[in-house]
């Protein structure tokens, strides 16, 4: 006998039960439910050492030790045992403690983790080059652990702590340890694919695509064969992660549940002499996390009221639609991207739909199309194809590029597309001058785009389009119920047709007029 003092495990864990029952304790409760509690001792283990003490009440009708398996404290004593022995990070096991009183209860101590966080808390602090080394390194780790054959269920959000090494990289210790087993028939590739896609959606909330996909590749290189090609991999680890993401949604709507964590937001906004309609914009957009106004230097006050709403207001010469939108979204930061020109307003309804669906972070989709509704001439417009006009407006950053061509720029979205119901606010002209004005603007920028040299315009294209523009404006969607203003927004739909054809045939003869 070396005469020193035998450390016991009951008696941690009659302080920890103590503490999860509302009693005093150096420590601190760090989960606590109907199934079980999980408590920090300061001081409580082997020389002195902290101690998490993680119990689970049995609900059964047997105690926890009856079980053929072992208690769920025995099972994640040798689970520990398992992973420290196939060199896999995981907090070293210090007891197994079975209560058959009246508690019920299953405790299983070990050393707490002094070092670490857990991943979607230690990420957000990795910058710069170092968050690709921490993604190649997370995919060897998960590589390592199936190579030792064990499988691990819930490898996600809190239960890898990941930690930085004193000479650089970093290193990852797993502390959930439930179910935690060496099955008999090996690995399958399901399993894997399981961790992988469980990794995925952790990393989903706070790391980039190509950090996501370095974590992939990482993994594929170390892993052990057989495994799939490096692409059918990728892919079938993005579709099972979508089809999680729209289970996990639907499930946390039927219940009514919102969950705390949110993506995060930014709004882009391209403004010139908007000053009749800026302020009603960027009120109504103050709900995102960043707001990004590219300004082409306005004489009107607008750049004055930007500031007002946010600081990130960058002046720019104009160069046109897209490549100032283009400009806009290379400023922003954060992972969700909400297009909105300044004559246009979210409206509360889609305020509430775009919540949800960053409380989801897409529920699996990558984009959504968004119903303009316009308001005109003293009235919303529903009829003669204004409504729903959708157009791509709610996005994720990483994902998209612009394209089309000036006036009519569009989104280009590598992804799945949804759709929301709720309606954007559009206040496309202020009057009928207006109206009349921006056709001009809009018909002399469209004649400048598309061939080069430009091509004379046919008959068709100057009478046969624009009358065929009328008639669906007017007569087959509707136009006629809006009453005389649906009558003079289908006059001007034709003539609209009809000025860019024939500015662009202008052109063609080398008769055109400086503007």
């Amino acid at each position: 006998m070396n005469g020193r003092p035998t450390w016991d495990a009951a008696a941690a864990v009659e302080a920890a039960l103590a503490m999860a029952s509302g009693g005093e304790g150096v420590g601190r409760v760090l989960k606590q439910g109907r199934r079980g509690s999980v408590v920090w001792l300061d001081d409580a283990g082997p020389e002195g050492v902290a101690v998490v003490v993680k119990t689970v009440v049995s609900r059964g009708p047997q105690w926890p030790g009856a079980h053929r398996f072992g208690s769920p404290a025995q099972r994640q004593f040798r689970a520990a045992r398992l992973l420290r022995d196939a060199g896999v990070g995981t907090p070293e096991p210090l007891g197994a403690v079975d209560r058959a009183d009246g508690s019920r209860t299953s405790s299983f101590v070990a050393r707490a983790e002094v070092e670490g966080e857990p991943l979607d808390a230690f990420l957000p602090g990795v910058l710069g080059a170092d968050r690709r080394v921490f993604a190649r390194a997370l995919g060897r780790f998960l590589a390592a652990v199936h190579r030792s054959g064990i499988y691990v269920p819930d490898l996600r959000d809190k239960n890898l702590l990941a930690a930085r090494l004193p000479g650089g990289g970093f290193r990852f210790s797993i502390v959930d340890l439930d179910r935690v087993r060496r099955p008999l028939g090996g690995l399958s590739w399901r399993r894997r694919r399981q961790n992988l896609v469980q990794l995925d959606r952790t990393l989903g909330w706070i790391a980039s695509e190509r950090e996501r996909l370095a974590t992939i590749v990482a993994y594929w290189r170390a892993s052990p064969p057989p495994r799939p090609p490096l692409g059918r991999m990728v892919a079938e680890v993005d579709k099972v992660r979508r089809r999680k993401d729209r289970q996990v949604a639907r499930r946390r709507a039927r219940a009514g549940i919102v969950p705390e964590e949110r993506q995060k937001l930014a709004c882009i906004v391209v403004a010139g002499n908007e000053i009749a309609h800026i302020r009603g914009c960027l009120e109504s957009v103050a709900f995102a996390d960043e707001i990004v106004v590219v300004d082409s230097f306005s004489t009107d006050g607008t750049f004055e009221v930007c500031h007002e709403y946010t600081p990130r207001v960058l002046r720019r010469a104009w160069t046109g639609y897209r490549d100032q939108k283009a400009y806009a979204l290379s400023q922003s930061s954060h992972p969700w991207i909400l297009n909105v020109d300044a004559d246009e307003r979210v409206s509360p309804e889609l305020r509430a739909a775009i919540d949800r669906v960053l409380t989801s972070d897409g529920s699996g989709w990558d984009g959504f199309e968004i119903p303009r509704l316009v308001h005109y001439l003293g009235r919303w417009w529903r009829y003669g194809g204004w409504y729903p006009d959708l157009r791509l407006r709610l996005f994720r950053r990483e994902r998209a590029t612009w394209g089309g061509t000036d006036p009519h720029e569009h989104v280009i979205l590598r992804g799945r597309i949804g759709r929301l119901d709720s309606p954007l606010w559009h206040f496309t002209y202020d009057d009928v001058s207006d109206h009349v004005a921006t056709i001009d603007r809009f018909t002399t920028i469209a004649s400048r785009s598309g061939r080069k040299p430009p091509r004379r315009a046919s008959w068709s294209q100057l009478l046969l389009r624009p009358a065929g523009r009328f008639l669906r404006f007017y007569v087959l969607r509707g136009g006629f119920r809006m009453g005389f203003p649906g009558l003079f927004a289908g006059i001007s739909a034709a003539v609209y047709g009809h000025l860019k054809y024939a500015k662009r045939d202008a052109r063609a003869r080398g008769r055109e007029v400086a503007p």
